[in-house]
């Protein structure tokens, strides 16, 4: 029979430490590790999606393989034959944002657009 082993995060006997160690300080004003980036601004929509694909000459099918979701998602979310869930929308946003690219959200002096990020002077 095949031994399986458990990977925790908790210790174990290969990695306790003493019993009395305390935890070790987080640095001031950092947020811990497990804490997701945060996100600014409302989920992207699907013209957004296609501009910013099209700034970085991605195809759907890049794209997908960067946000982990399938090429048909995609393409149904640019097409607006359905909505995706906001957290895939969100997730979208911070690649595009990694590779560049800012949204223009929604406003009283206009509508939504792309356009890519200013660089350091």
């Amino acid at each position: 029979m095949a031994d399986h082993t458990l990977i925790t995060d908790s210790p174990g006997p290969s990695n306790a430490g003493p019993s009395n160690a305390a935890p070790a300080p987080r640095e001031a004003g950092r947020p811990p590790v497990r804490e997701p980036a945060p996100i600014t601004g409302p989920p992207i929509t699907g013209e957004q999606c296609r501009a910013a694909r099209a700034l970085l000459f991605w195809s759907q099918n890049d794209l997908a393989r960067r946000a982990r979701v399938s090429t048909v998602t995609i393409r149904t979310f640019e097409r607006r034959h359905n909505s995706i869930r906001p957290a895939t929308a969100q997730s979208l946003r911070l690649i595009f944002n990694a590779a560049g690219v800012d949204f223009i959200d929604a406003d009283e002096h206009g509508g939504v657009g792309v356009c890519f990020a200013k660089r350091g002077r």
